[in-house]
């Protein structure tokens, strides 16, 4: 096991939190949630139908992406588990700068500037490459502090419920209100911007609150600093650990339910449905399911634990599929939105239980590696997350331009290649989530032994 730490682990994480730490971590997701899912959303449809690059291309450039996502996760990690500043601590100073800097990279993304085609190109790679890179800055080092705030796992699942209890409601407000407001002006670049400049304004307040409520915890000398790695040491902290690796894949498979539905979900309401204001009908769904479920998960995982949470997550988000191969382009609207509620429910069950494993995580490999890299181990598995929300553009993006999307966008093979996708995929992400449960470690009658004796250590080392 390797040795580490510059400073010992505080009393401040054995002590209860306060509700305004649990308030102002929950104001973190909807700081990252929010720009995220704008993103997510509307990018793609923003690039191809707006900015007028090719269908296919967006898609294509969305995964080229992915090459930056996976060095960038991994080394934001590893910096802000080794900063140590003196004014803001490990985590807050990175997560300070990086919603600053990231809300200017969405202004950008969401403007068309008046550059010939090459010109066009290059300003949207850049502005893909920037945002890749403040998102990771921001959202890894608040995931962290979901492991290092508190060592108790009712507590951690709160800050979790809080997180989600934000995001869910970033995630809503920004369908309920993007597409009329648009569509409210004449110009759609313009309503574009406007859309933008709201989520910005929205991100920095509530990113900057959540970096200040964390300042109890996270200040000079107070969270241990690992030792220095090789690259192939730290690699290799990842690489042989299970419980981290099952995680990554699980969130990862989780993400593909959320980030196909809203890859294909405007090109489904247009071209199959014809009604693109059900978004907003859809969004004000998710809300209503987040006020009234996110706040009974902490129940649901103590009832039900991690592991099952995520597998009826998964089986919920399938039962629509189901409905849909029979349905087809013959599905109802009300149909359509009960659909909606049942998927809904579905991901949020699944997203919570998986994400509620990442602190479980964390103390496996303090436990099995004797090193404490909250940020390293976060970034490690929210890798595959990034890595997941980017997948469904090329798919969907490949799969639009091979049925002439660009030039017949109301054909009856538009139609089919979307519903297929619609049906496909959920079926394929419950049999992958199916296998990466039976192989995940971390058991509850293991988790409780681990937490004592991970506590015994924390207790020797501090005198």
């Amino acid at each position: 096991m390797s040795t580490q730490m510059n400073a010992p682990q505080t009393s401040e994480q054995d002590r209860k939190m306060t509700k305004g730490e649990l308030i102002s971590y929950g104001l973190g997701g909807m700081a990252s949630t929010m720009p995220h899912q704008f993103r997510t959303s509307y990018a793609m449809n923003f690039l191809s139908d707006v900015a007028g690059l090719h269908v296919g291309a967006v898609g294509i450039l969305s995964t080229i992406m992915l090459i930056w996502d996976a060095s960038n996760d991994l080394i934001i990690g590893r910096i802000a588990d080794c900063t140590n500043t003196k004014r803001f601590g490990k985590y807050r100073p990175h997560m300070i700068m990086g919603i600053l800097l990231w809300a200017a990279v969405v202004i950008m993304l969401f403007s068309v500037p008046s550059l010939p085609e090459t010109g066009m190109w290059i300003y949207y790679v850049l502005a893909l490459f920037l945002y890749s890179t403040f998102y990771t800055q921001f959202t890894v080092p608040w995931q962290a502090l979901n492991s290092v705030m508190t060592h108790d796992p009712q507590e951690r699942n709160l800050m979790l419920t809080c997180r989600q209890y934000g995001g869910f409601i970033a995630g809503a407000a920004v369908g309920i209100i993007t597409m009329p407001l648009v569509q409210h002006f004449a110009d759609p670049k313009t309503g574009w911007l406007v859309s933008a400049g709201i989520v910005c304004v929205t991100m920095v307040i509530t990113g900057l609150l959540s970096a200040h409520g964390a300042r109890r915890v996270d200040y000079y000398n107070s969270l241990p600093t690992p030792e220095p790695l090789h690259i192939r040491g730290q690699l290799g902290i990842i690489f042989k650990n299970r419980a981290v690796i099952c995680a990554a894949l699980l969130l990862g498979v989780v993400e593909l339910v959320n980030a196909t539905s809203s890859a294909t979900s405007l090109y489904y309401l247009d071209a199959v449905v014809g009604n693109v204001t059900l978004k907003s009908v859809f969004s004000l769904a998710t809300l209503a399911i987040s006020l009234v479920f996110v706040p009974m998960m902490p129940a649901v995982l103590k009832r039900f634990g991690k592991q099952r949470s995520v597998l009826l997550g998964m089986i919920l988000v399938a039962i629509p599929s189901v409905l849909l191969m029979v349905r087809r382009e013959n599905a109802t609207v009300p149909e359509i939105i009960v659909w909606n509620i049942l998927g809904s429910l579905g991901f949020v069950m699944a997203n919570i239980g998986v994400l509620a494993m990442i602190p479980d995580c964390t103390d496996y490999t303090e436990w099995k590696f004797g090193t404490v890299q909250a940020g390293f181990v976060n970034s490690s598995i929210t890798f595959m997350r990034q890595f997941a929300a980017a997948l469904p553009t090329t798919i969907v993006g490949v799969a639009l331009a091979a049925v002439s999307y660009n030039t017949d966008p109301d054909s009856q093979a538009v139609m089919d290649v979307i519903i297929n996708i619609k049906i496909l995929y959920p079926f394929l992400l419950l049999a992958a989530a199916v296998v990466l449960l039976k192989l995940y470690p971390i058991t509850p009658a293991f988790a409780k032994q681990m937490r004592a004796e991970l506590k015994e250590r924390r207790a020797k080392a501090a005198q």
